[in-house]
């Protein structure tokens, strides 16, 4: 294989793993995939180290032309599937025998295989509003609640999740925007609780709080921590905790507000 010039190997590694982390993927599948990258590109002396919010990348041909490149990654989004379509881009590569030269995978190729993923559409707003109701409802369909309780989860889950999409065109810090969510919860649900008899609020409340939990962020935590990338997971645990606490306080300050309106 002809060996590509530093500048642009350097380029499309950090742009894999900026599509990596911006995706939610664990800091250490990021540098495994660019560590990857960069030896099928024929710079086996690549260095990554990536935190929870940037990478910081030096590639060096092993002689006395090295490239250096920080990036900060300020928005992310989990998604699991840019994840997997990176992943498996860069996988096929590695069994291709690192073939960058003869047609199997060209490095502009690679590019507009990335482009491609990076710039792929999400589900719908609308879907993913609806899956949110159908999350909250099974969940408490799963913890013992009746199909009338879960009728009601669901129109929670809905609610919640269209008002957390209209709180994320604000550009609310994600703590604050779940304490919200957590508040809109309760207050929908006690408002239900008015409305429609013979429910009980616990079980509807559970389900429309799943929706806000960190439970793939705790997970990716641990497996950094376990993996020995103890930076990134000590301040992904930390931020999980932080989500964790604001949910917590949403719905017990929500509770407060609504006894003190004089509400059962």
């Amino acid at each position: 294989m002809s060996k590509i010039e530093i500048k642009e190997a350097s380029d499309v590694i950090l742009e894999v793993g900026r599509i990596l982390l911006a995706s939610g993927s664990t800091t250490n599948r990021v540098e495994t995939m660019m560590l990857k990258v960069a030896n099928c590109f024929g710079y086996p002396k690549t260095h990554a180290f990536v935190t929870p919010t940037g990478i910081f990348l030096t590639v060096a041909d092993g002689k006395s032309e090295h490239r250096t490149q920080i990036y900060r990654v300020e928005s992310r989004q989990m998604n699991l599937g840019k994840i997997t379509a990176v992943s498996s881009l860069v996988n096929a590569m590695e069994k291709a025998h690192c073939d960058t030269s003869q047609g199997k995978m060209s490095i502009a190729k690679l590019k507009e295989e990335l482009y491609r993923v990076d710039h792929t559409r999400n589900w719908p707003t609308w879907v993913q509003i609806f899956a949110g109701g159908a999350t909250s409802g099974f969940f408490c369909l799963l913890y013992g609640g009746s199909w009338l309780e879960f009728a009601v989860a669901y129109a929670v889950g809905v609610l919640v999740s269209l008002s957390v999409y209209l709180l994320g065109k604000l550009r609310l810090t994600l703590y604050l925007a779940n304490l919200v969510g957590a508040m809109l919860i309760v207050l929908f649900t006690k408002m239900f609780d008015v409305w429609v008899p013979y429910i009980k609020i616990d079980n509807i409340i559970i389900g429309g709080i799943m929706l806000l939990v960190p439970g793939l962020a705790m997970v990716n935590a641990i497996r950094d921590t376990m993996s020995g990338d103890l930076v990134s997971g000590m301040a992904k645990a930390v931020e999980a905790i932080f989500n964790a606490v604001a949910i917590a306080t949403g719905t017990g300050v929500m509770f407060k507000i609504w006894t003190l309106l004089g509400g059962a």
